[in-house]
């Protein structure tokens, strides 16, 4: 009976054990089903992992990734939109009508005259077009010579509104290949300076020789000079006057007269002839595609001065300059004497004098005045030439600097 009693006490223990295993088996299955009903926090959590399947990178190969990559290739089409900046500046230039802001365009840059006739006036157009976005302002017109004018009826052009730069040109007297150039500055950001060019040929319609008149002073016994006219185009003119620098040249001849050809004979008037060494004689003509003729001449002096002019550095009140060398010479090879030498502001002072060939050589001692506050001098030194002419040698000095 014990037995029977243990083995039954046994059974019921074994069967309670059972029991609580199950029991505990239950509570834990019942607590793992819990988490996987909360997808949600486990659905945030893996979402950034879910980009891991790039950490499959041997998928990439496959053709389905594949397409995914070219992405991150889309990116440097970013460097190459950095990188070439005078290629965007370029393009912004070429694209005109496009470009932000006031633009100039000309419909063109260069006109040609083609042949001139001396001494014309000859008138040109320039058209242009205000094509960009904003209003354009034209700042400033430059000639690059006196001979060019130009007229703008204004400034100031709306987008898309025209106007027109006229320019003339005063031809020279002279034959030849002649070029001129006219710079327009306007608002336009992209090209503020635009160069207008205008070029020609002027054609001489009269010949004339010499084309220029070398002069003598010395005697009566030189022939007179003379001028050759001739007609290029075979139109006959005749000779309307003549006009010299300091009336020192002057002509007669019948200004009824026609011809294609004159030989003109030139009257010298030497005393005024010796005021001045360099002029020009002007022949004014009848002829319609010449209104004149210009010659310069030049005359040989009885005498030179060297220098004509003395220049003094580093001068200091009260301290005496000399300078030596100073000549007076005759251009004629004539004798002469020196009357007097006087100093205008009675500064300079004759320290030694001698005869050399054809002249005089002289050292001139030249104090310089008190400076009362200024910085540089001048005099005024007078040669007279015995029953001749005055000469005259402009001095100017400059002063020691004082250290500051």
């Amino acid at each position: 009976m014990k037995r029977i009693s243990l083995i039954l006490a046994l059974l019921g223990i074994g069967s309670i054990l059972l029991f609580q295993a199950g029991c505990r088996k239950a509570e834990k299955s019942a607590q793992e089903s819990k988490p996987v009903v909360q997808t949600p926090p486990k659905t945030v959590a893996v979402a950034k992992p879910a980009p891991e399947p790039v950490k499959a990178k041997p998928e990439p190969a496959k053709p389905v990734p594949a397409p995914a990559k070219p992405e991150p290739v889309s990116e440097p089409p970013k460097p190459e939109a950095v990188v070439p900046k005078a290629a965007v500046q370029e393009a912004a230039a070429t694209a005109e009508p496009n470009a932000s802001g006031p633009r100039i365009k000309f419909d063109n840059l260069i006109h040609d005259f083609g042949d001139m006739d001396p001494d014309s006036s000859n008138v040109c157009e320039f058209g242009f077009k205000n094509v960009g976005d904003a209003l354009l302002k034209i700042l400033n017109v430059k000639t690059d010579c006196g001979c060019t004018v130009f007229t703008l009826e204004k400034k100031e052009y709306a987008p898309g509104e025209s106007g027109t730069l006229k320019i003339k040109y005063h031809s020279v007297a002279r034959g030849g290949a002649v070029t001129r150039r006219t710079v327009v500055t306007s608002n336009d950001p992209i090209e503020p300076n635009v160069t207008l060019t205008m070029k020609g040929k002027v054609v001489e319609r009269i010949a004339y020789e010499p084309t220029k008149l070398n002069l003598l002073l010395k005697g009566g016994d030189q022939a007179p000079p003379t001028v050759t006219l001739t007609s290029l185009d075979g139109k006959p003119f005749s000779i309307k006057g003549v006009k010299a620098s300091a009336n020192a040249i002057s002509a007669e001849f019948d200004p009824a007269v026609e011809a294609t050809k004159f030989v003109l004979q030139l009257k010298v008037d030497k005393e005024q002839l010796q005021k001045i060494s360099n002029g020009i004689v002007e022949i004014e003509l009848t002829h319609p595609a010449a209104k004149s003729v210009t010659i310069p001449f030049s005359a040989l002096t009885r005498f030179k001065l060297n220098p004509p002019t003395i220049i003094l550095f580093d001068a200091e009140p009260g301290k005496p300059i000399v300078r030596d060398g100073i000549t007076v010479l005759n251009n004629y090879q004539e004798n002469f004497e020196i009357e007097s030498v006087n100093s205008k502001e009675g500064i300079t002072k004759v320290v030694k004098k001698e005869q050399i060939s054809n002249g005089y050589m002289f050292s001139l001692q030249i104090t310089p005045p008190d400076s009362a506050g200024t910085q540089r001098f001048s005099d005024e030194i007078s040669i007279q030439i015995k029953d001749g002419e005055l000469l005259k040698i402009k001095c100017q000095g400059f002063y020691t600097r004082k250290k500051k």
